[in-house]
């Protein structure tokens, strides 16, 4: 058997993805890891966190380029400043995740990390999604929504996501054929789907 792994969460908005991530975190006592690499990218770009995040998991847009503040790059203290915003951001955040997976088990969410961490012969990789309904009604749920607004949300989320994946992988996002795991949460609710993960870790790794 091998050693419990690094997981690498994929997910649609609004699927229960995070949930699932957090309660895998708990029940194997290892680290979760989402909010926290905005925090640590901030600290590596140097931008701030509200920067960060609103460029995270989205592809570069026309404003991330910041054009040449000092006619040239040569003489910039940074040269790295000349690339677009949404492209540091993305690089600082993939170098980071390879980077904290060397610390042993750990749940990633989302930020391309089946991608990133894909030669690690350690990762397990899941794709967490539902059906349009259960989304609108967990995000009616979560954030008080009526369903038109809900339905335009998880849309708009789930193109940027498809868009931010696409562009930096070069792979189509939510492939089937990248995870080990595929499981429609919708279906089945995220207690069975967090069963079903522990169930397949259990069997093919040892405790941690």
């Amino acid at each position: 058997m091998k050693k419990l792994p690094v997981i690498a969460i994929g997910r649609e908005f609004c699927s229960g993805g995070a949930e699932i991530g957090h309660r895998l975190a708990a029940h194997y006592d290892i680290p979760y890891y989402d909010r926290s690499i905005i925090d640590h990218t901030a600290e590596v770009t140097k931008l701030s966190e509200q920067i960060v995040e609103s460029h995270d998991e989205k592809a570069l847009g026309f404003f991330d380029f910041p054009g040449m503040p000092n006619g040239n790059s040569w003489y910039l203290e940074d040269p790295s400043a000349i690339l677009p915003i949404g492209l540091r951001i993305a690089d600082a955040q993939f170098d980071i995740i390879k980077k904290t997976a060397q610390n042993g088990p750990g749940v990633f969410v989302g930020r391309c990390s089946d991608y990133v961490l894909r030669d690690r012969p350690d990762v397990l990789r899941i794709f967490i999604y539902a059906d349009m309904q259960a989304k609108i009604q967990r995000a009616q749920r979560l954030y008080g929504l009526n369903e038109k607004t809900a339905k335009r949300l998880i849309n708009k989320t789930n193109r940027a996501r498809a868009n931010y994946y696409n562009k930096y992988t070069h792979e189509k996002w939510g492939n089937r054929n990248n995870f080990e795991l595929f499981i429609n949460a919708g279906a089945i609710g995220t207690d069975k789907a967090v069963q079903m993960i522990c169930y397949y870790i259990d069997n093919l790794y040892e405790p941690k």
